[in-house]
């Protein structure tokens, strides 16, 4: 195994579970009420067009379906350019799909007028890859986080809203007085951690990790992973978890989800899938993993 890989895997917290057991849970989300249901989704894009030709169109998501359960985690992993960050976007309505549905909670996402669209933005989060550019440079952390705390009625008064955002640093493992810091003050994995306490300060029931640890040093990466999955817990969420990282998404996720080309390869248990894959795609991710040497 590569030194980044091993450093990642020796760092990732994993349960004393075993495989019956995790079966056991799986099946166990499995018999829940779907929270979120994507079907025949696509999403095309106009190419440029020549003089006098045929007017071409790029498949950036072409036909997807998929359901994800409450509690579940359910990771999404293809190269890139593979459809995976256009098909988060179309189930957070930041783009418009050209066809197709996403249900949630069995209410159709694309039919949502505002108010309604206002209270789905709350339920659903997104943690972004980039924590860089993830937070505004001229806000304190407080005021990043209780900012959007207001915009939803979180809290009754802002002292009350300062107390909840003093919890969530905790929490996140980052300090109190953090609340009067500026972004530029801390390292990468700590501004991530601030976009994971920004995220959970709306108290969503749904959270999209879009590469969320990509951008951070492999140790750093071990560190934020294991929060994702101890927040899960503590607050009951639903994720999809985003990479390019098969090895990464496996740790993390029940089901996994791959996809070429816009379009889905495979989707099965993430033990099933990484044990006996179907598909020769899924399969070169595998061997693309580096080994024990």
């Amino acid at each position: 195994m590569s030194a980044d890989n091993q450093a990642l895997s020796n760092q990732l917290t994993v349960e004393e579970i075993t495989l019956q057991e995790r079966q056991a849970e799986i099946e166990k989300i499995m018999t829940r009420q779907p929270v979120l249901q994507v079907k025949n989704l696509c999403k095309s894009y106009e190419l440029p067009k020549k003089w006098f030709a045929k007017q071409l169109y790029f498949d950036a998501v072409r036909n997807v379906s998929f359901d994800v359960f409450e509690g579940e985690t359910l990771g999404l992993v293809g190269e890139s350019g593979c459809g995976k960050t256009t098909l988060g976007r179309l189930i957070l309505r930041l783009i418009e799909p050209t066809s197709g549905q996403v249900l949630y909670q069995g209410e159709d996402i694309y039919q949502m007028k505002a108010e309604r669209l206002r209270k789905l933005r709350k339920d659903i989060q997104v943690v972004f890859q980039d924590p860089y550019s993830s937070l505004n440079p001229r806000y304190t952390i407080g005021h990043a986080i209780t900012e959007p705390m207001k915009l939803h009625g979180i809290g009754k008064n802002d002292a009350e809203r300062k107390e909840m955002v003093m919890n969530l640093l905790e929490k996140v493992n980052l300090e109190q007085k953090y609340f009067y810091s500026y972004p530029h003050e801390f390292s990468g994995g700590q501004r991530q951690r601030v976009c994971i306490a920004r995220a959970l300060a709306l108290q969503p029931k749904f959270l999209i990790c879009d590469e969320s640890v990509s951008a951070l040093d492999v140790s750093v990466q071990a560190q934020v992973l294991n929060l994702l999955n101890q927040l899960k817990k503590e607050f009951q969420l639903t994720y999809i978890f985003i990479s390019h990282d098969l090895s990464v998404v496996k740790y993390m996720s029940h089901r996994i989800l791959v996809m070429q080309k816009g379009a889905i390869q495979e989707l099965n248990e993430a033990d099933q899938l990484y044990a006996h894959p179907q598909t020769q795609y899924t399969r070169t991710l595998i061997d693309a993993i580096p080994k024990i040497e």
